[in-house]
């Protein structure tokens, strides 16, 4: 009766498993319709982005366009003021006209003062001998003063002898009364002659220091009319020197402007290579996009089947033949169902990984302060760590992707509850520090800790300092932090030691 009982109540059981099967795969298959809507949803996104990349296109090849004619019109400034130079030479060249005009004049005057000069010499050269004439005149003069001195004498010695001969001298004395009126008219006269001739010798001297004045006059406005063609020569040769100039600097406008028309050719054909250039690598983005959903779908599904067939598979085998497996049997079959657990860990990590660097961050203001008391909350209820203590210190807000930096939280805090499981008194500390320009984040553990040596390695996909029996994990956690990070504009680093703890940074712009 037992063996005829038995195979009702397995096959009951064996429905039962197939229809909870049957559930989970209704429930993947649910799942995977998610993930293609939300794969729909980033192709849409990913086509806006295209769109809009081509918009920007559209406004450069516009700005372009914009410098272009900013360059024609920079051109025609430069023939403008290329004409505006010539007509400038043209006024230089009559200016240098008026001053030859003007240096031929000054070449007439100083030929006027010549004759002049000749004229006032001539003048003085008739007042010297005028001067030679008085001198003469004044000699002629002292001799007939001289001659009436003798006269004199001569008088009084007829005078004597007349009045000797007093019988003579009456006649003799009227005629000298009349010559003594007649010599006395003639001294009067020439008393006046010789306050005239005084005064003729001051009116010359006069006139000789006027001439002398005049001369300095005459000799200053020559060193002034020489200073000034001096100056008149300097300036030519400055004109001549800046016609020179503006003939080397047409010629450098000359040069610029064929420059700059190659310029504006080379740039045509480099706007030419770089919209071919950034055609062929929107091709090249679609294409790799297109890929990459490839690659994700196998990932998603090529996969996932092959390993829930080993896992189902290998679930039937241990419960049909429960009681015909020994220990070893049942510890293989054990590692394969955690081996394809970890697989499809792995899977969903890398596809996590993968969907991180075609995401594009909506940054807001977070508090991070309220985030990460929530999380710390919710990992210490997960852990099942009643002795675990969190020390949350002040953590300022900060603009970012919330739902990225959540992640990035999750992460570090999920790692440092696992490797501190070890230790009864575990203390997780974090915090932050506001620094010039950007604030950077700290969580700090007492946990495993790690090798310094091997620090690089950290934050690379797969890479792990621990072994799975020691704990469990992936080697992905870290290596979506340090890409999260970095998209954000921010550093991430860690130090440690072994069995003292970790102490992992990061920091975000402000």
């Amino acid at each position: 009766m037992e063996k005829n009982n038995n195979p009702p109540l397995t096959q009951n059981e064996e429905k039962e498993k197939r229809a909870a099967e049957l559930v989970i795969a209704n429930k993947e298959l649910a799942f995977q319709t998610k993930e293609k809507g939300k794969r729909a949803a980033e192709l849409v996104i990913a086509n806006k982005e295209l769109a809009f990349q081509n918009k920007e296109k559209e406004s450069r090849a516009k700005e372009l366009t914009i410098a272009n004619m900013e360059l024609a019109f920079q051109n025609k400034e430069k023939e403008n003021r290329a004409k505006e130079l010539t007509i400038a030479n043209k006024e230089l060249a009559f200016q240098n006209k008026e001053k030859e005009k003007r240096a031929a004049e000054l070449i007439i005057a100083n030929k006027e003062l010549v004759f002049q000069n000749e004229e006032k010499e001539k003048r003085a050269a008739e007042l010297i001998v005028a001067n030679t004439e008085l001198a003469f005149q004044n000699k002629e003069k002292e001799k007939r003063a001289y001659k009436l001195a003798l006269a004199n004498t001569e008088l009084v010695f007829q005078n004597r002898e007349k009045e000797k001969r007093s019988a003579e001298l009456i006649v003799a004395n009227t005629e000298l009364a009349f010559q003594n009126k007649e010599k006395e008219k003639r001294a009067a006269e020439l008393f006046v002659a010789n306050k005239e001739l005084a005064f003729q010798n001051k009116e010359k001297e006069k006139r000789a220091a006027e001439l002398i004045i005049a001369n300095k006059e005459l000799v200053f406005q020559n060193k002034e009319k020489e200073k000034r063609a001096g100056e008149l020569i300097v300036a030519n040769t400055e004109l001549a020197f800046q016609n020179k100039e503006k003939e080397k600097r047409a010629g450098e406008l000359t040069a610029a402007n064929h420059e700059l028309k190659t310029a504006q050719e080379d740039i045509r054909k480099m706007n030419e290579a770089l919209e071919q250039t950034v055609f062929d690598r929107t091709s090249q983005l679609v294409a790799a996009n297109k890929e990459l959903e490839s690659f994700s779908y196998s990932i998603s599904h090529d996969l996932r089947a092959p390993l829930r067939a080993v896992n189902g598979f290998t679930k039937i085998l241990k419960e049909e033949l429960a009681g015909q497996l020994d220990g070893e049997a049942n510890r293989i079959m054990n590692i394969i169902m955690a081996s394809t657990k970890k697989m499809g860990q792995l899977i969903d990590d890398l596809l996590a990984f993968s969907r991180l660097g075609r995401k594009e961050l909506s940054k807001m203001n977070i508090q991070m302060q309220d985030m990460v008391t929530n999380l710390c909350d919710e990992i210490k209820e997960e852990s099942g760590q009643p002795e675990l203590r969190f020390k949350i210190n002040e953590l300022k807000p900060v603009m970012g992707d919330t739902m990225a930096i959540k992640q990035v939280w999750i992460n570090l805090i999920s790692n440092a509850v696992k490797y501190s499981g070890n230790n009864e008194k575990a203390v997780i500390e974090i915090g932050s520090e506001e620094k010039e320009t950007e604030i950077m984040y700290y969580i700090k553990d007492n946990g495993a800790g790690f090798d310094m040596r091997f620090a690089q390695k950290l934050f690379g996909v797969f890479q792990r300092l621990h072994s799975d029996e020691e704990f469990e994990g992936t080697g992905v956690g870290l290596a979506i932090v340090h890409r999260i990070i970095s998209k954000h504009g921010g550093r991430v680093w860690a130090d440690g030691k072994i069995n003292e703890g970790a102490n992992f940074y990061f920091t975000l712009n402000k």
